[in-house]
């Protein structure tokens, strides 16, 4: 063992002088060994059903395949990685040193190599500090363990009685894939390069959206002509419109027929649509609640075909799963679907980046019949429950949903890459180039708390006495998972104060991230009563200005604090927010409109770099090259507070010590755009300089809706295009713009299409 001892160390020293390749670092590695032999062991444990994996004999010998590959290649890159991850060769393991701490809780030291491996795949540290930390606690737990989890959620409420389950809701229906078949890139005759793209926050990262355009053909999410029938039942409506621009605007074809479709992606010849669906379920309220005492109740069944039970002691459910459905369109004129997923849980979010699809979604565990009915409180993704080891239980934070992730290849999308799936609070998400941030905001309040604004004299019962007992302030917890290649792995959670407003609040800068939130803080009262000094609750002490601040958060890539500035803009809350470069913008608002400056260059000392005061603010901040920040919000009175109309602003930018509005335009006769709330509706490109967006308001009782486009020139904002849409308020269709070369295209939800000339705005052609 001595001379094993030696060739190790010279291993470790050789490997502290070479780098290791991305594609070659042992979590990847180690994630594909470690997925088939988790799958070989639980078919032989029978603790799962077997899927057709077409592996066993053949998957073991892949199996010793890879890890002899592995070998080789970290031998090679320097087999200190391996060390360094914690992953250990089964003979090595018990003579082996206790692994460096990994900051995991509650997993031990030593142990079976698996067990290490499968805790660092998982989430477990490297030497880097990657790994989870405090709360989190990735030690593996059977379906059982968390059941005992979850059930202290569902006291009062039971489920006996569960309508058609999904897979009956048409997703057990949906076709199987086709046999895989060979990519083009599509056809882009005469197609410019300069063409309208969604506006995303990441470069590189690709959003879903309701309209996408290739360079030759506009897709858009519109409704179907449908016919009576239709109307009347109520029949799915719903489509994603194909055009071909190319010598003048033709409909290529219409893709699919959905009732709940939210958005979709193109990537090469593929298309790919996300739906909601939903199922129902009926819970019994009580938990001692049986069904022979609810068919006493007089619960009958509405018909022999449906298990839906109908009674004043059930309350009826809709749950919701997503689907996942994708297109071959090599052909745009005959698209064929290709293959479809459903996967537990409303639909989140989703990504795309360097031809891998990532989608989220939270599902909400239910109580079922016991902790064997796996499927009421385990997600399923492509037609299997998730197994244990995909599921973490991060320690002490209560939530009761899971966040649900998978990942698809897009170059072979007929089954998922990965799923993973966490017990965690719905919030906001934020995808750097490398890494996932899931926010989840946390109330200050405990449950049955009285909230007071100002003094409570005279509010509380006799006999009542509250005692000071601090200050109360909300939070934010924070995950964080690496992606690469379509594998998700979980690395550090972290908390900061107060709230994130949106995805544009955070910001990846190297290896640290960066947040603005706004802090509520208020004082916090213990009640008691007076005779038995019994605690019966708390109540909150909300100041005049509400408790409002705002703060900025630099963390390192462990999720732990580094540098802060908190305190500004007192009983303000904050709008708006954009990096650039060292510099961190936002907006906050009360009657007027600060826009802040903070240098983040130090990462341990954030400093302020300047306050403007403008009126009205900004619901949407875009750098407009990189000495111009565009402003998307309202205008508001000086002394009121009262909002006034649309306004747009630029920003200057040369000097952030001495920021500057350099030009305004309020939009009186609008006072909504969707592109407040939703980045991806304004359509914006610094390089064509285009602005455009949807308006709508009302002037003199009368209903105006038009889309607007500008540029920015010469210090102002001039008008490009204003198309009147119509004032029938009853018979509103969302609209979207965008552009190929020096064509402009709206796109309207009823599957209109206009082509206008951008250079003379004129009407070209409409279909």
């Amino acid at each position: 063992m001595k001379r094993s001892r030696e060739v190790l160390d010279r291993l470790k020293a050789d490997g502290e002088r070479l780098s290791v390749p991305e594609s070659l670092k042992p979590e990847w590695i180690d994630e594909t060994i470690k997925e088939l032999e988790r799958e070989e062991k639980k078919s032989r444990a029978g603790r799962l059903p077997r899927k057709e994996t077409g592996r066993g004999r053949a998957g073991r010998f892949q199996i010793r395949a890879l890890a002899a590959a592995a070998c080789v290649c970290l031998v090679a890159a320097g087999a200190l990685a391996v060390f360094r991850a914690g992953l250990l060769f089964p003979e090595q393991a018990e003579e082996m040193d206790a692994p460096a701490e990994n900051g995991l809780e509650g997993q031990e030291a030593e142990g079976a190599a698996e067990q290490e491996s499968a805790a660092e795949q998982e989430g477990g540290g490297t030497e880097t500090g990657a790994g989870l930390q405090d709360t989190l606690t990735f030690a593996e737990k059977s379906y059982e363990e968390i059941y005992e989890i979850l059930e202290p959620h569902w006291s009062g409420t039971q489920i006996w009685n569960t309508g058609a389950q999904y897979a009956e809701d048409g997703a057990a229906a949906l076709p199987e894939a086709a046999a895989e078949e060979s990519m083009e890139a599509p056809a882009a005759d005469g197609a410019s390069k300069e063409f309208g793209q969604t506006n995303v926050q990441t470069e590189g990262v690709d959003e879903a959206d309701t309209i996408k355009n290739d360079g030759r053909y506009l897709y858009q999410l519109a409704e179907y002509p449908a016919g009576e029938g239709e109307k009347e039942t109520g029949a799915a409506r719903w489509g994603i419109q194909i055009v071909d621009t190319k010598g003048g605007l033709r409909e290529a074809s219409f893709v699919g027929r959905f009732e709940y479709p939210r958005e979709f992606y193109v990537w090469e010849d593929l298309l790919i649509v996300l739906e909601d669906g939903y199922y129902t379920a009926d819970y019994v309220q009580g938990a001692d609640a049986s069904v022979e005492e609810n068919e006493e109740a007089g619960a009958q069944e509405s018909s022999e075909s449906s298990s839906i039970m109908v009674c004043g002691d059930v309350l009826y459910a809709y749950n919701q799963y997503t689907k996942i459905h994708i297109y071959d369109i090599s052909d745009r004129e005959s698209p064929r679907l290709r293959k479809s997923f459903a996967l537990d849980g409303a639909y989140r979010t989703s990504r795309l980046a360097e031809g891998y699809f990532y989608g989220f979604t939270f599902f909400t565990p239910k109580p079922g019949s016991g902790e064997e009915d796996y499927e009421a409180y385990i997600p399923q993704a492509g037609g299997s429950l998730l197994p244990a080891e995909k599921i973490a239980c991060p320690d002490g934070q209560g939530a009761e949903q899971y966040l649900v992730m998978v990942s698809i290849d897009l170059g072979r999308p007929e089954e998922l890459l990965d799923s993973r799936a966490m017990l965690a609070s719905d919030g906001t998400f934020y995808v750097s180039t490398d890494s996932i941030y899931l926010a989840s905001w946390h109330s200050i309040y405990e449950d049955g708390a009285s909230i007071l604004y100002g003094r409570p004299e005279g509010t509380r019962a006799e006999g009542v006495t509250a005692s000071e007992a601090g200050t109360a302030q909300d939070y934010t917890q924070l995950y964080r998972f690496s992606y690469e290649k379509g594998r998700f792995l979980a690395r550090a959670e972290g908390r900061i104060p107060g709230r994130i407003e949106g995805q544009f609040s955070l910001n990846q800068s190297g290896e640290y991230l960066q947040a603005v939130t706004t802090v509520t803080e208020c004082e916090k009262r213990r009640v008691t009563d007076d005779r038995t000094g019994e605690i019966l609750g708390y109540e909150y002490i909300i100041p005049e200005d509400d408790g409002l601040s705002s703060g900025l958060y630099i963390l390192d890539e462990n999720l732990k604090l580094t540098g802060q500035i908190d305190g500004l803009a007192e009983g303000e809350q904050i709008y708006s927010a954009r990096f650039l470069g060292d510099t961190a913008y936002f907006v906050t608002f009360r009657q007027t409109d600060p826009l802040f400056a903070v240098d983040v260059s130090d990462p341990e000392s954030p400093k302020l770099l300047s306050e403007l005061k403008v009126t009205g603010f900004s619901e949407y901040l875009h750098v407009y090259g990189q000495e111009l920040l565009f402003g998307l919000g309202m205008e508001a009175d000086e002394d009121t507070g009262e909002q006034q109309g649309l306004k747009l602003s630029m920003f200057d930018l040369t000097d952030p010590a001495k920021l500057s509005e350099q030009a305004r335009l309020v939009l009186s006769d609008y006072d909504y755009s969707p592109a407040l709330y939703d980045h991806r509706s304004l359509l914006i490109d610094t390089e064509q300089n285009l602005i455009g967006f949807e308006v709508q308001g009302w002037d003199e009782g009368s209903y105006q809706q038009a889309y607007l486009l500008y540029s920015y020139e010469d210090g102002q904002f001039t008008q490009r295009l204003d198309l009147r849409l119509g004032t029938d308020y009853g018979s509103y269709d969302s609209c979207r713009g965008t552009f190929i070369g020096e064509r402009f295209y709206l796109l309207i939800q009823d599957g209109t299409v206009r082509e206008y000339s951008l250079k003379t705005g004129e009407l070209l052609g409409s279909l």
